[in-house]
Formats: C-alpha cells, sequence, structure tokens
C-alpha cells in the first residue's frame, strides 16, 4: 500500500494585522514592488506574512480589485490613500494568501509549464469569487475594499490578498472557520469545472434509476416478486398520508424496509446503473481529495460525499415508491385505479367487487374490509397481469 502523500491543489493562508505595524504602510509598495518583478531580495520592512511566499518571484501581476483586472498608477495611487486612511481610523487588515499546486493548476488547464503561461482572468474571477463569499458571510459587503496581486516562483503561484474598511464597523479581526472554509471552496469551484460530472451523476440517479421506476408499477407481473415487501411497508405507514415522505420522522421504522425495497428493485433492474453509479462517485472523491488534500479539516469537504449521493438516491427512489403506496391508498380508499394499464381498461367492470367490499365493510367492520379489498384489488390485477402476459 502507498503512503504516497496527497498535495492539496489548493491551500489559503490568512491573518489580520492591526494599524500599528508597518505592515500596513506596506501593502500596496510591497505586492506591485519593481523588486518582486526583477526577483530581488525581500527587504526586511515588507509584509511579514508574505516574507515565505514571495522568496524567489520571477513575476508578479499587476494589482486587481473586485472590479478591475489591471490598476493602473493612478488608480494605485488612489489606493494607498484608501489603505492610509483606513489605517487612519484604525482599521483592521485582513491579510490571505490563496497558494496552488502548479501541477493541480495544469491539470484544470489553468496553467502550461512549458510556456509558463497563466490563466490570470480565472485566477482573478477564482479570488473574486472567493472575496465576494467572505464579505457576505463576514458583513463586509458594504463596507469594505480589496486588492490583490498574482505571484509566480519556481515552487508555486499564488495570490496575495489585502483587504480594509475605510470607515471601520469592526475591531476584531478573526473570521468564522466556516467563511475560510467556504472561501477555498469558491476558489476550488471556480477554477474546478466539475459541471458535467455531477450532470451525469444526477442524470444517473434521476433519470436512469429513479424516473423510470416512477414509470414502473409494483403491481406490473415481471416486479410480482417486490409486491410483497411494498405491502408490508404500505400497511405500516402512519394514518396521515401528508407524512409519507421519507425524510419525515414518522417513517423512520420503515425507513430500512423502504431503503431495501430500493435496493432490490436497484440490484433487479439497474445494476449497471448503479456500478457506474459507484465508479463515477468514486472518480469525484479522488478529484475532491486531490483539491482540498487529506488534512482532517480538509477531508470533511469530501469523506461523505460518496455516501451522501448513495443516500440521495435511496431518499428519492424511496420517495418514487411512496408516491405509488399513496397512490395505491387512494384506489383503496377511493375506489379509483390509477394502475390499469389499456389492456386492463376492459377489466374495469371488476371494480364493482371492490363497491361490495365496501357494503360488507359497514356490516363487518373497517380491519375486516380493508383485509377484502385488499383480496379484490389483487384479484383485479391477477386478472390485468394475465390480460398483459396473453
Amino acid at each position: 500500500m502507498s503512503n504516497t502523500v496527497i498535495l492539496p491543489g489548493v491551500i489559503l493562508k490568512t491573518r489580520f494585522v492591526t494599524t500599528n505595524t508597518k505592515n500596513f504602510n506596506n501593502y500596496i509598495d510591497y505586492i506591485d514592488r519593481d523588486e518582486a518583478k526583477k526577483g530581488d531580495t525581500v527587504s526586511e520592512d515588507m509584509f511579514s506574512v508574505y516574507q515565505d511566499y514571495m522568496g524567489n518571484t520571477e513575476k508578479t501581476s499587476s494589482l486587481f480589485t473586485s472590479t478591475k483586472d489591471k490598476v493602473s498608477e493612478g488608480e494605485k495611487e488612489d489606493l494607498k490613500n484608501v489603505f492610509q486612511k483606513a489605517q487612519n481610523k484604525n482599521s483592521i487588515l485582513w491579510q490571505d494568501v490563496i497558494s496552488f499546486d502548479n501541477k493541480w493548476l495544469e491539470e484544470h488547464g489553468v496553467y502550461d509549464p512549458i510556456t509558463k503561461t497563466l490563466d490570470e482572468k480565472k485566477l482573478m474571477s477564482a479570488t473574486r469569487a472567493a472575496m465576494n463569499e467572505m464579505m457576505k458571510r463576514e458583513g463586509l459587503e458594504k463596507t469594505a475594499i480589496w486588492s490583490g496581486a498574482i505571484h509566480y516562483n519556481t515552487d508555486n503561484i499564488h495570490v496575495h490578498v489585502a483587504t480594509v474598511e475605510p470607515n471601520p464597523t469592526r475591531t476584531r479581526g478573526k473570521r468564522k472557520p466556516k467563511t475560510l472554509d467556504m472561501m477555498k471552496s469558491k476558489v476550488i469551484n471556480s477554477l474546478m469545472n466539475r459541471s458535467e460530472e455531477q450532470k451525469k451523476i444526477n442524470d444517473l440517479i434521476r433519470k436512469n434509476m429513479v424516473d423510470r421506476k416512477k414509470d414502473d408499477s409494483i403491481f406490473k407481473w415481471r416486479n410480482r416478486k417486490l409486491k410483497s415487501q411494498f405491502l408490508e411497508i404500505y400497511h405500516q405507514l402512519p394514518e396521515d398520508r401528508r407524512q409519507w415522505q421519507y425524510g419525515y420522522h414518522t417513517i423512520d421504522p420503515v425507513r430500512p424496509s423502504l431503503d431495501k425495497l430500493s435496493k432490490d428493485y436497484i440490484e433487479k433492474y439497474h445494476k449497471k446503473d448503479y456500478e457506474l453509479f459507484l465508479k463515477t462517485l468514486d472518480k469525484e472523491v479522488d478529484v475532491l481529495k486531490r483539491a482540498y488534500g487529506e488534512g482532517p479539516e480538509e477531508k470533511k469537504r469530501y469523506e461523505n460525499y460518496k455516501q451522501n449521493k448513495i443516500d440521495e438516491l435511496h431518499k428519492r427512489m424511496g420517495n418514487a415508491f411512496l408516491n405509488e403506496m399513496k397512490a395505491y391508498d387512494r384506489h383503496i380508499k377511493n375506489n379509483n385505479d390509477p394502475f390499469l394499464s389499456k389492456q386492463g381498461k376492459a377489466f374495469q367492470n371488476n371494480l364493482s367487487l371492490i363497491y361490495t367490499m365496501r357494503k360488507v365493510e359497514k356490516v363487518f367492520g373497517k380491519e375486516y374490509g380493508d383485509w377484502k379489498n385488499q383480496r379484490a384489488y389483487d384479484e383485479l390485477q391477477r386478472k390485468i397481469e394475465e390480460q398483459e402476459r396473453g
């Protein structure tokens, strides 16, 4: 067994500083400085948080913001003034570094290692998605301003971002762990387009398996071996038909049986679909593991992904069966058979059996009447099935 550690495709490093440090004054000059463009050594009085990332820089992009891909010299001066104003008013400075495994960027078509070409627009778009999420979650949408720059070096490509409030609304800089988690998720999802793969998984669940079940009555001849399971569950359901939904607590006692019915149905009619479904889920887990890494916190993004999708299939298939049980229940109680095929319409006169049983029910009580209704319904279905086979 290999002990190779999977390096994450994306790493987010974050911190905040107060205005009593040189870090704040030097931010704009630091990330757009001539030394960075030339690959010179970082000075001691620059942003300490960035020293580890900026050691042997080969190239630094121009500044970009939430609306501008490239900030002009005049706009850069305006930014400096905004940061100075924020410092004078004791704003917090939030510093974020989004660092990438270059190989991961290559895998997703963002970076060409041969030509050393990076799709900067994609990285800027991903950064904006992360920052928009951060400001929304932290209530900074109307008060904060940020700027960033993409940096290149031989080890990894990374984006530096700094955020301030020109007119501060808070004195604490710590952001919620969920905010940071969603920032990273936004970056990954922006660069790693898995829409086709997700559609494939959803189609396997909904179109290939669940929707086909909806058009396949359990009372058809081919499903005769599953009918007893269906009826056993039906007779254990709560009185209130509105509660016949997979997620209701009142369904808890029969949910294992409902899941088994779904599994048996899938095994019988959709075995290849289900095998493809599991194979595709395993691939998605590997893709997510590659993006997030294998740390304890990072695993939370994907360790339950496969089981959650399997649970979704069971839920949707379970609801398909429950909806059929509702239709069956309406038939029993309203004498309106929704299961009759075109061939079976000729047997509609047999419904008189059910009307007769309704009269018997008044005489012998509800329990006996339900039993007789069931017998009449089964007899009607038997005749329809004989017609279908005939």
